[in-house]
């Protein structure tokens, strides 16, 4: 894992690197793979809108802009999602925005598709034979197709963004800013990560996502391999040995604020500024719109994540052991195909498909069983053409070739939208808004997010997690029971676990159900006075989905009731319900 240390700085005129993380589901301890990893879904959509973007023209091509040190958490051959200390580290540099200067992949369903494209040339070796990379000097061909609004896919030749593409007249979206990053995974056979971040003109709309006002800022998104974060994919992900992309996630980056020299160009990039901060109190304030991937079965898996994304699963776990809900054997071997038994047809022997792609295809289309978006269906275009509700394609996870609504995406999709706001010459720290489901409304021309809770450093206070609710055991001498349907339960937060009784605006509570007797999900929010248990009108959102007889967690940050309670809702069936509290939030 990357480390990085620096000095905070936010003086005016100041030219200040930029240090941030991006952690999903570590749970309280913060740590990949530890048992109280809260299981999230990943994410979809990843949108930044900031007021300012570095000068195109002003940064030279394969000036070194940052760095950024990830911690995946990915299956390898059907086997689950695991710590395997896997660290993939990338080095970030200006790319040309000319879109019609290009470079193209491989053909669609060849393995290691952007390997040449990342500068390292057959036989594939892991190392660059190309510096910069080619990425880097040239313009993938595929984001012509991902920003091209009225692209349909990749034609005769399956490549993306080139001359035989079948789309409409409108031309592709080309963005004013460009950093890319290069990475090989030794372990998955030498495969090439590129990882890119667009920014586009305020007030672009994006294929895929709303239309954002201009008065938000410039709209960044993330592209990796062919597919981008927000905005769709020109390709689904080529065959290779990575089966799974699995929360939780972790990264830490730093973004420089005056460029570094690239020592494998002739020139010097070095020294010249990304970003300066305004005047004295001046604030700046940045937006984050986040989605998830979608559940259709609810069982807490997402459709990507999960072989069977139409059967609930209530044994089988995509994060192990493999022989649980996995009873498939072969030549008298256990030998768990990635299938679970919920919805494999040939629930004890890895068969179906020809012998040799056995035990690890079941269609034999080429796609090994966990990373095919219809396993038990020989799709070999892998095409997931589901539609948004302005006709666009967005996919769901599932396949086409086994989709009982292929027009229609199967799964909720979580928002969370997110305010930073930072003033110059004030406090370096960035202060964070909790999730909204919609932007702020626009007044006078500016973004003026409501009054929350100060998220940001120093308002936050991490405990040692203390256990304030177990419906198994009270907190009291009496069992509470299982919350049942349709029911809530009020939890006294404040003066709780070191949670203080006064100045509390919200809490961090690792919420835990056990014992579940039906898929279902539990919403906690916020008491607006003292409320038993009682019938409640169905909210909403989630914060935990599950399945019957399953031990899951999730982190939740939820604001406190006047009364100093929260509220935890269950939907369906009864199940037990635990709370840990981790920390707490101080008040505005």
């Amino acid at each position: 894992m990357m480390t990085t240390s620096c000095a905070p700085d936010a003086s005016p005129a100041s030219h200040p690197d930029i240090v941030g993380s991006f952690d999903l589901g570590l749970g309280p301890d913060n740590q990949a793979g530890t048992p109280d990893d809260t299981g999230d879904y990943n994410f979809a959509g990843v949108v930044n809108l900031s007021p300012t973007v570095p000068d195109d023209n002003a940064v030279p091509v394969g000036a070194v802009l940052g760095r950024l040190g990830s911690q995946p958490i990915i299956g390898v051959v059907n086997n689950p999602c695991n710590n395997s200390q896997l660290r993939v580290p990338f080095t970030f540099m200006k790319g040309t925005t000319d879109i019609n200067y290009t470079v193209e992949p491989r053909p669609f369903g060849e393995t290691n598709d952007l390997a040449i494209m990342a500068g390292d040339n057959p036989p594939y070796s892991g190392q660059q034979d190309v510096k910069p990379a080619p990425a880097v000097t040239h313009y993938p061909s595929f984001l012509n197709a991902i920003f091209d609004p009225d692209w349909v896919d990749y034609g005769p030749d399956r490549i993306a963004g080139n001359g035989d593409d079948n789309n409409g007249p409108q031309p592709p979206i080309r963005p004013i800013f460009r950093v890319v990053g290069t990475t090989p995974i030794p372990s998955a056979g030498n495969l090439w990560v590129i990882l890119q971040v667009l920014v586009f003109d305020k007030g672009t709309k994006l294929p895929n996502l709303p239309p954002f006002d201009p008065a938000y800022g410039y709209p960044e998104v993330t592209v990796l391999q062919q597919s981008s974060s927000a905005s769709g994919s020109a390709t689904p992900p080529a065959p290779s040995a990575v089966t799974d992309f699995c929360s939780p996630l972790r990264t830490v980056s730093v973004s420089y604020g005056v460029t570094h020299d690239n020592p494998d160009t002739p020139g010097n990039e070095g020294g010249i500024p990304v970003r300066t901060l305004p005047a004295a109190g001046t604030h700046i304030t940045t937006f984050g719109y986040y989605t998830s991937l979608r559940d259709a079965d609810g069982d807490g898996y997402e459709n990507s994540l999960d072989t069977c994304p139409l059967t609930p699963d209530t044994v089988w776990n995509p994060r192990g052991p493999a022989e649980v809900g996995d009873s498939d054997t072969f030549f008298g071997f256990p030998a768990p195909d990635g299938i679970p038994d919920s919805c494999d047809p040939t629930p004890n022997e890895p068969t179906g498909g020809p012998l040799a792609n056995q035990p690890t295809d079941h269609d034999g289309d080429g796609f090994l069983n966990r990373g095919d978006n219809c396993p038990l269906v020989a799709n070999p275009d892998q095409r997931d053409t589901d539609r948004n509700g302005q006709g666009e394609e967005i996919g769901d996870g599932i396949g086409d070739a086994c989709d009982p609504n292929p027009n229609t995406p199967d799964g909720a999709e979580i928002v969370c939208i997110k305010a930073g706001t930072v003033t110059s010459g004030g406090d370096p720290n960035v202060a964070y808004s909790p999730c909204q489901t919609e932007l702020p409304p626009i007044i006078g021309g500016t973004p003026t997010p409501p009054p929350t809770p100060n998220y940001g450093p120093g308002s936050y206070h991490p405990l040692a997690a203390a256990r304030i609710l177990d419906t198994r055991s009270g907190p009291s001498t009496d069992p509470i029971g299982k919350i049942g349907p349709e029911r809530t339960l009020a939890v006294h937060v404040t003066g709780a676990g070191g949670v203080p009784a006064s100045g509390v605006s919200a809490v961090v509570l690792n919420v835990t159900v056990t014992e579940p007797t039906e898929v279902s999900f539990l919403t906690v929010f916020p008491s607006p006075g003292s409320l038993p248990l009682t019938t409640v009108p169905f909210p909403s959102t989630s914060n935990l989905n599950f399945a019957a007889g399953q031990t899951i967690a999730n982190l939740v940050i939820v604001p406190v009731g006047s009364d100093g309670n929260v509220v935890v809702y269950n939907r369906a069936g009864s199940v037990h319900v635990i709370f840990d509290v981790a920390g707490w939030f101080t008040g505005t």
